[in-house]
């Protein structure tokens, strides 16, 4: 970190020399101000940006150009957003705050480049942040960027041509259960939450969505009966709980319901009001997802475990389970991606397009066809 030395002077003012050792040049370098002001200032430059001070003289004189800084774009970006929810908002003030005003922050949007993006990826990697991290916060840039071209602040959005840390491990990929590995899981589940637990299996929602589902938004009179996906629980700005929007404007959707499902909802819906939640937590109100876990999911997958289940699924591995019963089946993509309320078929092709045994025969059919050409 760079340093300041308080020089006193018996005939003027004070001196303040700042220090620091510059990784361009490799040594170390100073520079005396009379002005403490000045000299706090190019020290948090210095330290904001990896000690060196051509990125802090460019801040330095980026301010004097009236030009707004990365700070001021990102607040503007969030501010102009027309519908996020207060969690969003709170989520991407924090990313703000914590992850781009102590590096970019101060530097003028014009000025930012593909040097200043790569350094800053490098310092978040040796802060130990993940790359999933690192991708939600370029995401935000990115964004920003974006809403910096449409105000005319610079031409171009750098984030485009930033290479991002990939962070694949295997624990991160999506699990898929067997039936007679869900079995063992609903053997050891709690009768109380035995029909939850099936219920999002069988329609592949979300633990947010489910939970949110009221005694109203299903209908089993319908041919098939169906439940109408049409809200979430959400984060508020103090971290309390409130039923908004699903995640994306495709999540709005009416699920069909099987045969075998019905007959488990049917005593859960009979005598209750349309305003009642349908998987309610034990005492009433929201079912949580650390309650869930701990006191119902757990318990049954270690149960299972015990049984000869070797996987270690999530409870959001039942909503990758389901779309992996739907592709054994035979099930178009389109619908399944409707079902899942994916924004495009696109999301459900990368996450699940491995599992499609037939399109990858057809593709190895079609080499084997145009090897066989070039060699007749």
């Amino acid at each position: 970190m760079a340093s300041i030395v308080v020089r006193p002077s018996r005939t003027g003012p004070k001196a303040y020399q700042v220090r620091w050792r510059d990784p361009e040049v490799g040594s170390q370098q100073s520079i005396t101000f009379v002005s403490e002001t000045e000299a706090v200032t190019l020290k948090k430059l210095l330290d904001a940006n990896g000690q060196s001070f051509k990125v802090a003289q460019d801040a330095i004189l980026d301010a004097r150009r009236k030009v707004p800084s990365v700070t001021e774009v990102v607040q503007e970006h969030i501010d102009l957003l027309v519908r996020p929810s207060v969690g969003t908002v709170r989520t991407y003030q924090t990313m703000l705050n914590l992850h781009i005003v102590p590096t970019l922050g101060s530097i003028a949007v014009d000025r930012v480049d593909i040097r200043h993006l790569t350094a800053w990826i490098k310092s978040m990697q040796k802060k130990g942040r993940s790359a999933k991290t690192i991708k939600n916060v370029h995401a935000l840039l990115y964004s920003a960027m974006e809403t910096a071209i449409a105000l005319k602040y610079r031409s171009d959005n750098p984030c485009r041509r930033v290479q991002l840390p990939t962070g694949e491990k295997p624990e991160d990929e999506a699990r898929f259960l067997t039936h007679r590995e869900f079995g063992l899981i609903m053997d050891g589940m709690k009768q109380a939450y035995k029909v939850f637990t099936e219920f999002l299996v069988m329609t592949g929602t979300r633990f947010g969505e489910a939970t949110a589902v009221t005694v109203a938004d299903v209908d089993l009179l319908a041919k098939p009966a169906t439940v109408r996906i049409n809200k979430a629980w959400k984060r508020g700005a103090n971290s309390e709980f409130y039923l908004g929007a699903t995640k994306t404007g495709a999540g709005k959707r009416t699920v069909a319901l099987n045969p075998q499902l019905v007959e488990r909802l049917i005593p859960l819906v009979a005598t209750r009001a349309g305003t009642e939640l349908l998987f309610p937590a034990p005492r009433g109100g929201q079912l949580r997802h650390r309650v869930f876990w701990a006191i119902y999911w757990l318990p049954a997958v270690k149960a299972a475990q015990a049984k000869g289940l070797v996987k270690e699924p999530r409870i959001h591995d039942l909503r990758h389970t389901h779309a992996s019963w739907l592709i054994q089946d035979g099930v178009s993509l389109f619908t399944i991606s409707r079902r899942l309320g994916h924004a495009s078929t696109s999301t459900t092709e990368q996450i699940y397009g491995h599992l499609m045994p037939q399109a990858l025969q057809d593709a190895a059919d079609a080499v084997e066809r145009s090897s066989r050409a070039w060699q007749e």
